[in-house]
């Protein structure tokens, strides 16, 4: 069975993820927060599905912690009845604890949805009623019950108080940002909850997690807590990964080469780290969420000649900002760099990015 999961972005929707990879080998999974996103997200996978199609294989689509509206419902529930027309096996399943999603649990029978547990407890119990685990869970169940009594705010339940300190561990993951590092990014959380059961039978384990987190979170991005900084470690990591995505994420400009990145804010050092270890590239440019510009040169490129033609910005020669003027928001990288090739070319853009060219969302 090939399985595309997606879930929520804080500790009960990855720990619904880290879950569900205790039950299936094939699994990609997707995070998403509420909004446009979840949308952008099912079309995602709806065309990886239609990517790595082999006949006679059985999909299916996983949907944690999240409520889907009633368009959302409908539009999955269309989407997979056209996937079964051309004779593909797809089960749908989502498993949610929104009281929200109350009207859409209504209408569609793989909507399943119980306001008593949190959405870590509820996939836990049903996957392991439906598909038989690939290892021991009995590091697992105590890490659910920790979730759950968090999640759902049961003060006097099994680890709340751990529960705490697992809840701003995964809000505070952010040195490898989901958007550049979709798969690190979700890995680096995945390796900080592997270290929950050694810790959580302890007395005061909380304390000692809390205490110790700083260090596994060094060790998790491959750096050495003794000897190196969690900045260096961080700019290491993220460089490291960078580099590996030198032709996707090149651009041109004014004959120079350029590397672009989405959303890692903060990027003094580690634009000139990049820099210096990739010495092909004249400028590093990151845009923001919001569309801001921020360009950094080692001395090769007049970065403020950039901002000032390009994004009615301007700065010093090798550190300048500006904005992306008419910017439309987006969570594909894809959609980022379309939208800035468009500014490079003086073209007017369309009123849709990346998701609504490719499936008119």
């Amino acid at each position: 069975m090939q399985v595309f999961h997606l879930s929520h972005i804080d500790l009960d929707g990855y720990g619904c993820q880290f879950i569900s990879r205790h039950f299936f080998k094939d699994i990609k999974f997707y995070n998403a927060n509420y909004g446009r996103e979840v949308s952008a997200r099912l079309h995602e996978i709806l065309d990886d599905i239609s990517k790595a199609l082999e006949p006679k294989r059985k999909i299916l689509i996983l949907v944690t912690d999240l409520n889907l509206t009633l368009n959302e419902a409908q539009f999955l529930q269309e989407q997979s009845d056209a996937l079964r027309l051309q004779g593909l096996e797809v089960q749908v399943s989502l498993l949610d604890h929104h009281a929200t999603g109350q009207d859409a649990a209504k209408i569609y029978h793989w909507y399943h949805l119980d306001t008593e547990r949190s959405a870590s407890k509820i996939t836990f119990e049903t996957l392991q009623k439906l598909h038989q685990p690939l290892e021991s869970l009995e590091s697992l169940a105590p890490m659910v019950e920790m979730i759950n009594s968090i999640d759902i705010w049961q003060e006097g339940g099994f680890g709340f108080e751990f529960g705490k300190v697992c809840m701003r561990m995964i809000s505070s993951t952010h040195e490898l940002n989901r958007f550049m590092f979709d798969e690190e990014h979700r890995a680096y959380k995945f390796a900080l909850l592997e270290k929950v059961p050694n810790y959580i039978h302890q007395e005061r384990g909380e304390v000692a997690f809390d205490n110790d987190l700083f260090r596994l979170k060094k060790i998790a991005l491959g750096g050495n807590p003794d000897l190196e900084t969690m900045d260096n470690i961080a700019s290491n990591a993220q460089v490291a990964l960078l580099s590996k995505k030198k032709e996707e994420c090149s651009i041109e400009c004014e004959g120079k080469r350029g590397f672009l990145s989405y959303s890692m804010g903060g990027i003094s050092v580690l634009a000139n780290l990049f820099l210096e270890q990739n010495p092909e590239f004249d400028f590093y440019m990151d845009v923001s969420p919001k569309g801001s510009v921020s360009l950094r040169s080692n001395g090769k490129c007049d970065v403020s000649s950039l901002s000032k033609q390009y994004f009615n910005g301007g700065g010093h020669k090798n550190a300048s900002g500006g904005k992306i003027e008419g910017f439309k928001e987006s969570f594909s990288y894809y959609d980022i760099r379309e939208q800035l090739e468009k500014v490079f070319h003086k073209e007017k853009g369309a009123d849709y990015g990346f998701f609504g060219n490719r499936f008119g969302f």
